[in-house]
């Protein structure tokens, strides 16, 4: 009996997951069977890539995920109320896709709410292997994508606060040391985040946002995701993230910004793209925006507007802040 039972316990754990996870932002999981989605009338909707100069249309069928999450009573989370000024309130303030091998991809209700979701479960009339779904936004690269879901977790907490100081990412690496071949990664050079994340954070477990030029945005946790990470830099001279602690599908390429806590470091060459982040992440910053750049002796206050069309004035600074 003890060995018909030990069997059945493994067969359990063994089989993979008959529901999706999703948990609210008071941490309670609900759990939907994979049939709930079957029950529902799917619709076909298609997506475009460029592969070699010709256009790849691919048909997919699934479910509005964002329309039916919102049908769940979670959390109004697609409802913006605008009742303080300019920023969000609401049940939570991020969702969170995870699939089957730990990747993840994390969105702001800014962002989600400007999106279109859904949930596939068949690619160009086949039906992917049992109980595997696909978050797809046809409007977004694939690499936004998430493939065999399993949680989607709904978090309440501050949204990334407003950099009290910015450092162009060139100046701060000149005084960090230069690492070939950083273990566990061989063939390349780059900064270890073990070695400069001190630098600007003493807090234990550091929250880190990380920014690349094509619009990509992650909130990752030092040392839990990024402990072992290196900043690699390629031939052409670009940062990109890669971490043992994470898929590599969530490494990124040509990162231009990156926070960690309330300092930040950035890419100067790419310096108007802080405008569009900020919009993204809600910080208030509009035309009356100022920053005040400093100098090894001095600092002046110059205006957003002026920064954005000179950027010349930042030559000889250390480093800068914005002042709303």
């Amino acid at each position: 009996m003890k060995v018909y039972l030990i069997i059945i316990i493994v067969l359990c754990l063994l089989a993979p997951l008959s529901a999706l996870v999703i948990v609210d932002n008071q941490g309670i999981s609900h759990d939907y069977p994979y049939e709930t989605f079957f029950r529902i009338q799917g619709q076909e909707f298609q997506t475009t890539k460029e592969l070699d100069g010709e256009t790849i249309t691919t048909t997919w069928k699934g479910i509005r995920f964002d329309k039916w999450l919102k049908e769940q009573k979670l959390g109004d989370f697609s409802k913006i109320a605008l009742q303080s000024g300019d920023s969000f309130e609401g049940d939570f303030a991020k969702i969170k896709f995870i699939s089957g091998d730990r990747y993840e991809m994390t969105f702001n209700r800014a962002e989600w709410d400007t999106l279109t979701c859904w949930l596939a479960y068949s690619q160009d009339g086949e039906l992917f292997p049992k109980e595997q779904f696909r978050i797809i936004f046809p409007h977004l690269y694939s690499q936004f994508w998430v493939r065999d879901l399993q949680e989607v977790r709904l978090e309440d907490y501050q949204e990334n606060p407003m950099p009290q100081k910015l450092t162009s990412m060139s100046i701060f690496f000149m005084e960090q040391k230069l690492i070939t071949d950083p273990k566990p990664f061989v063939k390349m050079r780059g900064y270890r985040f073990d070695d400069f994340i001190g630098e600007l954070s003493e807090n234990p477990i550091k929250e880190v946002l990380i920014y690349s030029a094509d619009g990509l945005i992650q909130n990752l946790s030092y040392p839990k995701q990024l402990s072992g990470a290196v900043l690699q830099i390629d031939e052409n001279g670009k940062y990109n993230l890669k971490s043992p602690q994470i898929p590599g599908g969530m490494w990124m390429k040509d990162v231009i910004y990156l926070q960690c806590d309330a300092r930040a470091l950035i890419d100067m060459k790419y310096f108007s793209k802080l405008v569009p982040l900020a919009k993204t992440l809600a910080w208030p910053l509009g035309p009356e925006t100022k920053l005040k750049l400093n100098f090894y002796q001095h600092s002046e206050v110059v205006d957003l507007s002026e920064a954005l069309s000179e950027p010349m004035i930042f030559e000889g600074t250390t480093d800068f802040e914005l002042l709303p």
